[in-house]
């Protein structure tokens, strides 16, 4: 029934997927949510442990980028430093934004991974897309105002993913 809305994979961090997993899935791009999927809302930038992560993905071949719902502002602050290329308010779960960052970043849905903490957003659009959707536990349980109400109705489905055999 919610089959559309199912991740391809459930992790408890971004750090586990590192570019071995990237390629052993026959892959070469990663996009990522930034909100509660890499940092909290609140930080304004990524942290050393993130940096190195970015570095270790693009050392081995890999294409990274950030598609964020978010302004532009908070892409490009959390982005600009580490030289990621992003798209801000992407409407996801729309595709538009997330095709739009394909050709950003030279890939396609299919050689790509999206990595992000809500359902509703980021797993809807990779499906949508044809990419490789990745969910991940949410860093911080403090979410924003308008993400907080559909965090009940998302545990709901992943219940129902896990319960059906879902890979975690």
């Amino acid at each position: 029934m919610f089959k559309f809305l199912y991740p391809k994979k459930y992790i408890n961090s971004v750090f586990e997927i590192d570019s071995n997993v990237v390629k052993n899935l026959g892959l070469d791009t990663v996009i990522f949510d930034i909100d509660n999927t890499l940092v909290p809302y609140w930080i304004k930038k990524p942290d050393q442990k993130l940096v190195d992560y970015f570095k270790e993905l693009r050392e081995n071949g890999i294409k990274i980028g950030v598609l964020s719902n978010s302004k532009e502002e908070r892409s490009r602050i959390f982005c600009e430093d580490v030289g990621i290329t992003y798209v801000f308010r992407a409407k996801k779960p729309s595709t538009k934004g997330f095709n739009e960052i394909m050709e950003k970043v030279g890939s396609v849905p299919k050689k790509s991974m999206i990595i992000g903490d809500q359902i509703f957003t980021d797993v809807w659009c990779g499906n949508k897309a044809g990419a490789f959707s990745v969910l991940v536990k949410q860093v911080s349980p403090k979410d924003e105002l308008i993400t907080a109400p559909k965090r009940p109705f998302e545990r709901f489905i992943v219940k129902q993913y896990l319960k059906r055999g879902g890979e975690k």
